[in-house]
């Protein structure tokens, strides 16, 4: 019987190469908490556990408390009666090999999905039926035990079996301000196919003009075609975001994310500019007022998607559900990150995978922002998409000399 025989405990600080503006606050490191969980069969995994400031409720004192109690639960207790590479066993993880798109198959690819977790980790359910765990802590400690399943040979086969191991990457502009024109041309020579635009930081003629000159580059230069996400955080009016979209057209804008504060704006915008709406901060308001499993498609034609953070959602189960209801629904599924380091976004790509969302661009171009990094390798983005391949080889070559122990 395979058993958790360590619960490791770490902290770390990466500091970035610039500092970042966080809700008009200036963040210069990333501060978090690693787990490493090591298995009486020799497995040994990694999950990360970083608020973001100004984000997430919790910080990071808080948050080791709650690892340190989840330790003395988890610790010696069993995960499943055979070993992960014990060929003898017939429990299967999931098959990840043929993903089927029907809408029932994809209920069930998330009730899988956590039977994953409920199956092998007997403890898992017990843990996690306590609410006021919060939502980085969960994903930390899953990330963990998700990445003891990323580490072994069967997820490895499945994952060459596929030859579609490439995840899309949607490429970040932070700042208009930056060097616009070399970020063009990489987006271009580099093969994205999608990029993320800040708006609603400049003066709204400011703005709009980049924004017409970006669309102009575009179509001027790339042979393919380059969708531009912009997010505003919820930064304008009503009647400014309606300006924005009607003078910079709805012509290769995918969407905004979150354009306005009031999601109950959000349809007037749409039928005003033609550009629909998507929501990252605001989701959970959305979900507190709609019940996304009862809902259709009618009246939310403004809805483009989903941006899905597990360290926001609460985790890789919570956002399993969200992703079969959502895209049941119609509605685009986009995964992120908080500004994670290259273990999170590691963890989260092969997720991706994991839930056929390869195709979707997904929110992970963050790692050129950190000076140094908790993976040896760093994760190479080509042709504008990651080779997960490669990710998967990479997953537990943590850089310890960047970790300082909290194991008591």
């Amino acid at each position: 019987m395979e058993t958790i025989t360590e619960f490791n405990i770490y902290k770390f600080e990466l500091p970035l190469i610039s500092p970042v503006k966080i809700k008009n606050n200036i963040i210069v490191s990333r501060f978090g908490a690693i787990i490493n969980i090591k298995t009486s069969s020799g497995l040994s995994s990694f999950g990360e556990t970083a608020p973001l400031p100004f984000f997430h409720k919790e910080v990071l004192t808080e948050t080791v408390l709650q690892l340190r109690e989840i330790k003395k639960a988890v610790l010696k207790t069993r995960i499943r009666k055979t070993p992960y590479h014990d060929k003898t066993s017939k429990k299967k993880f999931l098959d990840f090999n043929a993903l089927p798109e029907d809408n029932q198959d994809l209920l069930n690819l998330a009730v899988n999905f956590n039977n994953y977790f409920s199956d092998n980790f007997f403890f898992f359910n017990d843990i996690f039926s306590n609410k006021n765990i919060f939502t980085s802590v969960r994903f930390g400690v899953e990330m963990a035990l998700l990445n003891l399943f990323f580490s072994t040979p069967e997820f490895k086969t499945s994952l060459l079996k596929t030859g579609n191991d490439c995840l899309l990457v949607c490429k970040l502009l932070m700042d208009l301000n930056t060097d616009l024109g070399n970020n063009l041309h990489e987006i271009i020579r580099n093969k994205y196919r999608t990029v993320k635009i800040k708006v609603a930081r400049q003066p709204l003629e400011t703005e709009i003009n980049k924004i017409k000159a970006v669309k102009k580059f575009i179509k001027n230069n790339s042979s393919h075609e380059v969708k531009i996400r912009l997010d505003a955080n919820g930064l304008w009016s009503l009647k400014e975001a309606i300006y924005f979209g009607k003078q910079v057209g709805s012509d290769g804008i995918e969407y905004i994310e979150d354009p306005l504060n009031n999601i109950n704006q959000y349809p007037t915008f749409f039928t005003e500019t033609g550009i629909p709406a998507a929501l990252d901060e605001k989701l959970n308001d959305f979900l507190a007022m709609h019940d996304i499993s009862k809902i259709n498609n009618t009246g939310f034609d403004y809805l483009k998607a989903f941006i899905l953070k597990p360290d926001f959602i609460g985790g890789f189960s919570k956002t399993s559900e969200l992703i079969a209801l959502t895209k049941k629904k119609g509605i685009n599924c986009v995964l992120s990150n908080s500004f994670g380091s290259n273990l999170a976004i590691s963890s989260i790509a092969l997720f991706a995978y994991m839930m056929n969302l390869q195709a979707i661009p997904a929110g992970l171009d963050t790692m050129r922002f950190f000076k140094t990094n908790l993976l040896k390798e760093d994760i190479k983005i080509s042709d504008g998409s990651i080779k997960l391949a490669q990710v998967q080889k990479n997953i537990s070559n943590i850089n310890f000399n960047l970790l300082e122990s909290l194991n008591l």
